[in-house]
């Protein structure tokens, strides 16, 4: 009978220890995955713009998304955006290349680093769609018919960015990025809210 109530005490304490360890490492997730804390003196609002450009065949187009950062919490929300783009080439007089898609932009924002080094890092979350580009050729009856067709749906552009917050707040802070056969320019763009 004493060795039950010492096996149960036993067990007891392991579950109690093993219930902190879980409860601990909990804690210690949502911290890290909190915004950090007294950071700001004020909320800040801006833009955050894609800017795509290809040169074969031409398109230049761009897009832009709402962007609000909370003072309370650091928390980083930017709205959702779509980006359509085709173009088309006319290689010779018996010869062309056109190419269209679109994406659809989920961003998700987050604040991190030090006061003395702020970084506004961004996830842009893009979904590429019906990205296809055709070749087409003429017939001896001088009718476009289809030479080559390539999809560039499975190729998604660079999207972890990381935007300097000062530098954002001052100029726009901008990075450069490469897509399939095109450029893609990001700017962050940030304004004190005037609290």
């Amino acid at each position: 009978m004493q060795t039950k109530i010492e096996l149960l005490k036993f067990i007891n304490r392991i579950s109690l220890i093993f219930f902190v360890f879980i409860l601990f490492q909990g804690c210690e997730k949502k911290e890290s995955e909190m915004a950090p804390e007294n950071w700001l003196d004020r909320s800040y609002y801006g833009t955050l713009t894609v800017r795509y450009t290809n040169v074969y065949p031409q398109w230049d187009v761009s897009t832009q998304m709402d962007v609000e950062i909370d003072k309370e919490t650091g928390l980083v929300n930017i709205s959702t955006a779509t980006l359509n783009y085709s173009g088309e080439t006319l290689v010779s007089a018996d010869s062309k290349i056109e190419r269209s898609g679109s994406w659809g932009i989920f961003p998700i924002g987050r604040l991190e680093g030090s006061l003395d080094n702020p970084t506004v890092f961004v996830d842009a979350g893009i979904i590429l769609q019906n990205d296809v580009q055709t070749i087409y050729a003429k017939n001896t009856e001088g009718q476009w018919i289809v030479v080559n067709t390539t999809d560039f749906s499975g190729e998604e552009p660079e999207s972890e960015l990381g935007f300097n917050f000062d530098d954002a707040i001052l100029t726009g802070s901008v990075i450069s990025a490469q897509g399939a056969g095109g450029s893609i320019i990001w700017t962050l763009r940030l304004t004190p809210a005037l609290d």
